[in-house]
């Protein structure tokens, strides 16, 4: 799962968010020519028919029947995941929904619903999956995380009553079988088991080494290592699998390699951390060592 992080975050932050329809880009690369390229843009996700999914042969019928009625499309897509057969998970808080697009199978759906009593999402931003294809769904307004089985059916919720202040990104840990949440206004990661038990908290509130200030997503790498957008404290955060801080990345600044809104953040199977700056609408990369290695995306609709 983790060595498709690098790849579904160029789809997250390329993705076209706005109702109008998909427009086709041209090619690009980075770095720019004359260097060899490291990254191409392929496409952008808005919808089912850019995977190439065909609505049902009832919604079919519905649509001859009634008229045509709008597309299920991203609104504002916050957290991703993707499984090993390259199915890609999409927290939309706009929609309420977490969308699955699968190109290979040509399939979409969505998933909200929390049980039989109409109870739905409210505001998912994070979502993770595990070795047993369940997915994890943070939701900022509930203050939950919900997991579903493949199915899409509710398993059960994660978290207590005020154990949070108020969650945002969640990571799993699939050989350790740990679930670490972000509680943005806690300051703080709660980590729990995979059955919903609290283990421990790493961090607290400042800004030295091992704390936090409004942090906002996370990401583990193939040793267990957990990486915390520490977002305004500018910087990147990583911590051992025990939760014992061991470096930090970046720092407050406008040029390559430093941050004004860090945000989103993933790591792949060589240890290159990706960090989504959602001010300059970037993705800068770094080696553990703090060292820019790359940098792509830009502005746009």
């Amino acid at each position: 799962m983790i060595r498709h992080l690098g790849i579904g975050f160029i789809l997250i932050i390329l993705t076209a968010c706005a109702e109008a329809p998909v427009k086709k880009e041209p090619v690009m690369f980075w770095p720019a020519p004359p260097d060899p390229p490291k990254i191409a843009y392929v496409r952008s996700l808005a919808e089912p028919k850019d995977i190439g999914a065909k609505p049902s042969w009832f919604k079919r019928a519905l649509r001859f029947l009634f008229g045509e009625s709008p597309a299920p499309h991203l609104i504002r897509p916050a957290g991703i995941a993707v499984d090993d057969e390259g199915g890609i998970y999409v927290a939309d808080p706009g929609l309420q929904v977490v969308h699955y697009f699968n190109e290979r199978l040509g399939a979409y759906r969505q998933v909200f619903k929390l049980g039989g009593s109409g109870a739905r999402l409210q505001n998912p931003v994070g979502v993770a999956l595990d070795r047993s294809k369940r997915l994890y769904v943070s939701d900022v307004d509930l203050n939950r995380v919900f997991v579903f089985g493949p199915d899409g059916a509710l398993l059960r919720a994660v978290g207590k009553e005020n154990e949070a202040a108020r969650i945002s990104g969640i990571a799993v840990d699939p050989s350790r079988e740990r679930l670490y949440v972000v509680d943005t206004m806690g300051h703080q990661v709660l980590l729990y088991d995979l059955s919903g038990e609290k283990k421990g908290v790493v961090g607290r509130r400042g800004t030295g080494a091992g704390e936090f200030n409004f942090p906002t997503y996370a990401a583990v790498d193939p040793e267990g290592r957990l990486y915390v957008a520490d977002s305004l404290n500018f910087r990147i955060q990583f911590f051992d699998p025990e939760g014992r801080f061991e470096g930090e990345i970046g720092n407050l600044g406008d040029r390559l390699g430093e941050f004004s809104r860090p945000k989103g953040v993933a790591v792949d199977q060589a240890r290159h951390v990706y960090v989504v700056d959602t001010l300059y609408d970037t993705v800068q990369i770094f080696n553990r060592s703090g060292e820019l290695l790359l940098h792509f995306g830009r502005s746009g609709m």
